[in-house]
């Protein structure tokens, strides 16, 4: 892996670079203090030092440090570092208010910095600005992966999905690879119309190269170091230089992974006038008629599709897994509820949805449980807000924290176990699943990702056991970064006979 080579965390904690951090800190301290237009406090939350704000921010598994200080500071969380502003959310109610209610003025990205245009962040709806060039992304994701035209996908996902069960035993990938191959192979042949074998591919990997050297840099008040005068100039051997090292990593995958797949889809659609996909549809006609924006746009759109299937689609699968093995009741009731709708070892389509209520509730719980990305992605607030008496300033970076909302005891009786039939109660029903985020930065290719994601657990279950995993101890089998990706799989998986 990429990361594995850049050392970022080292890089960070030289005397160069927090003396510059310091100086740098302190000017903006005393600006953003002489700009405040309100006596208004700020929501509470640890001091840190003064204008420095905190020195250090937690890093591993960082939602649950979240969930401590909640128990202190309440469910609305405020820090500085290095005079930049910092609010993590912890429960719904109060999400819903500042994201939900007050979307017009927390949609922002923090994706401002040199360093993030040398990542040529611009590119990614997700962690593009809000603006124009959002709206304008926006536009097109939501024409192709609403909830009807997402329907147009699920052939292809029934065709992958009864491949993935067919060599499931047989491959000579790890099952995590296996997963992973296959959330791609989805979005590969919907989008570009082309095929991938493996998770060596290169696009393939690029796509996860991307996730794991965000799974760092997207940590709340980590990416503040990028606010630093001259970090964008720095030489990769000097502290701090890595950090500048790991952006341009991210550009350049960016650009390999747009350019290589379309150029293929583009020589597909010339040699094969029956080349089937959506790059094909949207290029129907003469492509020569596409403006450059309109090219790029589209590019872009299936890039991202591609990475986002890397990281939270694959994730949610592996994660159920881990949870039938550890939980082999559930999956014994889950088959038997196939069975008796179905029949032995027939696996389900999407009509069968609405008849299977149990499978149903195994795959809310799956996104309950152990959310993709427990902190979500940052939201930025383009003015100052208020929320109960406080002032959250313009320019704070906010994070919903999913992991605390899935795990609020005073909605989730035993939080940390799988359990189901919570979602069977009426108490527990969540109209939407919180994994796919909130406002207007809510995940736009969520329709695609829980059609596949609930066929594959459908599937898996209506023709696979599995058991056997060898450590009982679940969070040691997921990563500590920003993203709760999995390390490893690790269970057996044998036909049901």
């Amino acid at each position: 892996m990429m990361t594995e080579t850049l050392h970022i965390p080292s890089a960070f904690f030289s005397p160069t670079l927090i003396t510059n951090a310091l100086i740098f800190s302190t000017i903006l301290g005393i600006l953003a203090y002489a700009r405040r237009p309100s006596q208004l406090p700020c929501p509470p939350g640890p001091k840190g030092y003064w204008l420095l704000g905190l020195a250090k921010v937690p890093l591993i598994k960082p939602w649950l440090t979240y969930v401590e200080w909640g128990k202190k500071y309440g469910d609305v969380i405020h820090f500085t570092r290095f005079g930049r502003h910092y609010v993590v959310i912890n429960s719904l109610e109060a999400a819903n208010e500042i994201l939900e209610r007050q979307a017009q003025f927390t949609s922002d990205r923090p994706t401002h910095t040199k360093l993030d245009q040398i990542a040529d962040y611009k590119r990614i709806l997700s962690t593009v600005s809000y603006g124009d060039r959002w709206r304008a992304s926006r536009k097109i994701f939501h024409q192709n992966f609403r909830a009807k035209a997402s329907i147009e996908y699920r052939p292809i996902e029934v065709k992958q999905i009864h491949k993935f069960l067919d060599g499931i035993s047989s491959s000579k990938m790890s099952l995590k690879d296996q997963v992973s191959t296959l959330s791609q192979i989805i979005m590969f042949d919907s989008l570009y119309g082309l095929e991938i074998s493996t998770n060596k591919d290169d696009v393939s990997r690029r796509a996860r190269d991307i996730v794991d050297l965000n799974d760092l840099l997207f940590i709340p008040g980590w990416e503040a170091f990028k606010s630093i005068p001259f970090i964008d100039l720095l030489p990769s051997w000097l502290p701090g230089g890595q950090y500048r090292m790991a952006h341009e990593i991210i550009g350049e995958t960016f650009r390999v992974a747009a350019e290589g797949p379309w150029q293929q889809t583009l020589s597909a659609m010339e040699s094969d006038e029956n080349h089937s996909s959506l790059i094909a549809k949207l290029l129907s006609g003469n492509p020569q008629d596409k403006s450059s924006e309109e090219i790029e746009l589209i590019k872009n759109m299936a890039m991202q599709a591609v990475g986002a299937a890397s990281d939270t689609t694959m994730s949610a699968i592996c994660t159920f897994f881990l949870a039938m093995s550890l939980y082999p009741n559930v999956q014994l009731k889950a088959q038997q509820e196939l069975d008796t709708v179905l029949g032995h070892g027939q696996t389900p389509t999407f009509d069968d949805r609405s008849a299977l209520p149990y499978v149903e509730a195994v795959y809310r719980e799956v996104m309950r449980w152990h959310p993709a990305v427990p902190l979500g992605l940052p939201h930025g607030t383009t003015k100052d807000i208020y929320y109960k008496g406080y002032i959250i300033p313009q320019g704070t970076v906010i994070s919903a924290n999913i992991w605390a909302m899935t795990h609020d005891k005073s909605k989730f009786d035993k939080p940390n176990e799988f359990i189901p039939e919570r979602h069977l109660n009426e108490k527990y029903d969540i109209n939407s699943i919180l994994a796919y985020g909130f406002g207007r930065r809510i995940c736009v290719g969520r329709y695609m990702a829980d059609d596949t994601t609930w066929l594959a657990i459908a599937s898996i279950l209506a023709t696979k056991n599995i058991s056997s995993l060898p450590n009982k101890n679940v969070e040691d089998y997921f990563s500590d970064g920003g993203f709760c990706s999995t390390k490893s799989l690790d269970c057996k998986v044998t036909s049901r006979l």
